[in-house]
């Protein structure tokens, strides 16, 4: 019997500035909604990773009354990471 590897591949360093790789026009908005001590560390986690500065996310946004409407534009897409602390 043979097993293949299972080793995951090594991935490239993620650029100091991500949005120059990004075609010029295009955006992604990044929504992180939990704790506010868990964003602040999923925050500060991301800068250490030199994704992005800290002092580019907004102040941290009550959701009134518990709802959350997310409007997307024609033809976007969503895609969720639930990560347990």
């Amino acid at each position: 019997m043979t097993f293949q590897d299972q080793t995951p591949p090594v991935s490239p360093a993620l650029p100091a500035d991500f949005s120059s790789s990004l075609p010029p026009g295009s955006s992604i908005r990044h929504i992180l909604l939990g704790y506010p001590s868990h964003i602040r560390q999923t925050i500060h986690l991301l800068h250490n990773l030199r994704y992005v500065e800290t002092s580019q996310w907004s102040p941290l946004i009550e959701v009134p009354d518990n709802r959350l409407i997310l409007r997307p534009a024609p033809d976007e897409m969503i895609s969720m990471l639930v990560r347990r602390m």
